[in-house]
């Protein structure tokens, strides 16, 4: 029998350090946030950048791919992306899912909506 994959769902400021609310958003990313590893504590830092780029693609593998789409949500009157990434200290499969809104003049803003954590080595 194969061992069971545990993927946990995270509020964005669980795990995110640095997000804006306003009166119309929650969440929003400014220049640069800080996520927070849960299993291990480790930190990596997004830029605003990071999710313009993002392009909806994975690089987790098929199957870990496939459950971790079933758990992400579709958003109501929004564009969302995500950023899919293993913690680079103990390999908790991640992903970052966001809503993408068009500001004036061009701009766009990124809300996060939520944090899907698998298991890492060091559970």
């Amino acid at each position: 029998m194969s061992k069971s994959l545990v993927i946990d769902h995270f509020a964005p400021d669980a795990v995110m350090r640095g997000l804006l609310d306003g009166e119309d958003f929650r969440n929003r990313v400014p220049g640069t946030t800080v996520y927070t590893c849960p299993r291990c504590a480790h930190r990596i830092r997004f830029r605003w950048r990071s999710f313009y780029q993002a392009d909806g693609r994975s690089h987790l593998q098929r199957k870990l791919r496939h459950i971790f789409d079933d758990l992400t949500p579709e958003l109501r009157a929004a564009t969302q992306s995500f950023i899919d990434f293993h913690c680079p200290t103990c390999q908790a499969p991640t992903r970052i899912i966001f809503s993408i809104h068009e500001g004036g003049n061009i701009s766009l803003h990124f809300d996060i909506y939520a944090v899907l954590v698998g298991e890492g080595m060091s559970r």
